[in-house]
């Protein structure tokens, strides 16, 4: 059996080095985490379509929180002196107002891990559905802070795909005057055609992810990727 594996070609399952490379050069507003021993485990951990959902739970809670850390070194701050304890100086920085939007229902398994790391944070839901006559995505339900417009906005949608959803997201808040600038798209899981969709047309957000998986197949599924998200994660 040894023989055998040994002669099976390597599975090209995410991007490689060079790929990777091209894509963030093309895009320099795309932020991918590096590919560290403990990120690898913790996405075949919930990649394994054998996984109790207790673990699946636990390690994408993990996963997530890593993900959003991530997310903030690129979100816009300033210089913020603090004195100690001892009476001295210490110089650290200060982040503008954020808020999170979370794209239900999946994006709701990310609320808990931003809430753990910034306390107080503000936010919002929204619901996007596909539309059977006009076969789009179409924003269904928007419940967004009063002053996003004053905000960093976090969208909170674990796996982008398409691309299609997290257009229709950024429509809306470009419709109530929040500017490309202002905004950063955090997935856990992304794809080339997805990460080209949105970038192309909304060149000056930020998309953070974990990773980056090879491609759609016919049926609008990331490959390998990780199923129905949503399902898995709330167990439904």
């Amino acid at each position: 059996e040894g023989d055998k594996s040994s002669a099976v070609a390597p599975r090209r399952d995410t991007l490689d080095m060079t790929d990777e490379k091209a894509l963030m050069q093309k895009f320099p507003s795309l932020r991918v985490m590096k590919g560290t021993p403990y990120l690898k485990f913790l996405h075949a951990a919930i990649r394994d379509k054998t996984q109790t959902r207790p673990k699946f739970v636990f390690y994408t809670d993990q996963l997530l929180r890593l993900l959003c850390e991530f997310a903030l070194d690129a979100v816009p701050h300033k210089q913020n002196i603090v004195t100690t304890p001892t009476g001295n100086q210490f110089q650290g920085v200060s982040f503008v107002p954020i808020c999170g939007v979370s794209v239900m229902r999946s994006g709701e398994a990310m609320e808990t891990a931003i809430r753990t790391i910034m306390l107080d944070i503000k936010i919002g839901k929204v619901l996007v559905q596909h539309d059977a006559e006009t076969k789009q995505r179409r924003l269904l339900y928007s419940k967004l802070p009063k002053d996003v417009v004053k905000h960093h906005v976090l969208i909170l949608d674990p796996i982008l795909a398409s691309g299609s959803s997290a257009l229709a997201v950024l429509k809306h808040l470009k419709e109530v005057g929040v500017k490309q600038e202002q905004i950063s798209l955090v997935s856990m899981i992304s794809c080339p055609e997805g990460v080209s969709t949105i970038l192309e047309k909304y060149p000056k957000i930020t998309i953070s992810t974990s990773m980056v998986d090879s491609r759609l197949d016919n049926q609008r599924f990331i490959i390998p990727g990780i199923g129905e998200f949503a399902d898995r994660y709330f167990g439904t």
